[in-house]
């Protein structure tokens, strides 16, 4: 009688080991499966993409990344685009809607009348001082100088300012040797160049920095920012 020959012991290993791959390929697809209606569940979440915009507008010499930093550091309720503006136009872009905050420079202008300090259309939280810098060129006498005062530029001719979105021109002009220009500490500094300087002027008043928005338009979420920019993050309690 002939019999069919039983298959070899290594023959049958590797069908065992091709069952068990087998079965956890099939396990892994029905684990995926199973996850996948998780996945589609976040997706459905708020994402930032969905969050109202927060607009907030910065003036020559002002760095707000820090601030962006820390906005974004954790969950917030908009999301924040930040958009420079022309030191010109810091009181206008608040009025007209194109922003809803804004780092502006005081003393801030507002329907003809300065609303530093006291009411007005603008709520005005007033954040760090800038230091008065004189800026000369780099063969101008000023320039052995470590600090100079009102005094030391009276025989100097000062560069005036023609509108206020003119800092660089007048750099421009003093690298020629003629005069100096009087600028904020972080304006001197952005329009830094090799063949000029900027030393203290150290009995001129400060100028300061300050966060504005519409007091028509206060909400959370301006307050939140406000916050923000104070050292307060998402985190942190009120």
């Amino acid at each position: 009688m002939n019999r069919r020959p039983r298959p070899s012991a290594a023959r049958s290993g590797r069908t065992a080991a091709s069952s068990r791959r087998t079965g956890r390929a099939a396990s892994g697809r029905s684990a995926a499966e199973r996850s996948a209606p998780g996945r589609a569940a976040t997706t459905e979440r708020t994402t930032p993409a969905e969050l109202p915009v927060l607009r907030v507008g910065f003036i020559p010499g002002v760095e707000p990344d820090r601030f962006a930093r820390r906005w974004r550091s954790g969950q917030r309720p908009a999301r924040l685009e930040l958009v420079p503006v022309p030191h010109s136009r810091q009181a206008d872009v608040l009025r007209a809607g194109e922003v809803d905050m804004c780092f502006v420079r005081l003393p801030l202008e507002a329907d003809g009348e300065d609303t530093a300090g006291g009411p007005g259309e603008l709520h005005l939280v007033e954040l760090w001082q800038e230091r008065p810098m004189v800026v000369v060129g780099s063969e101008n006498i000023l320039s052995l100088h470590e600090e100079l005062t009102v005094a030391d530029l009276a025989e100097d001719p000062e560069i005036p300012s023609a509108h206020p979105d003119d800092a660089a021109d007048r750099v421009a002009v003093v690298a020629t040797g003629v005069g100096h220009a009087l600028l904020p500490m972080s304006l001197a500094r952005l329009h830094h160049r090799k063949d000029v300087v900027h030393r203290p002027l150290a009995d001129a008043p400060a100028t300061r920095i300050a966060l504005a928005w519409p007091r028509a338009a206060d909400d959370a979420v301006r307050q939140e920012f406000v916050g923000a920019v104070r050292g307060r993050t998402a985190r942190s309690s009120r």
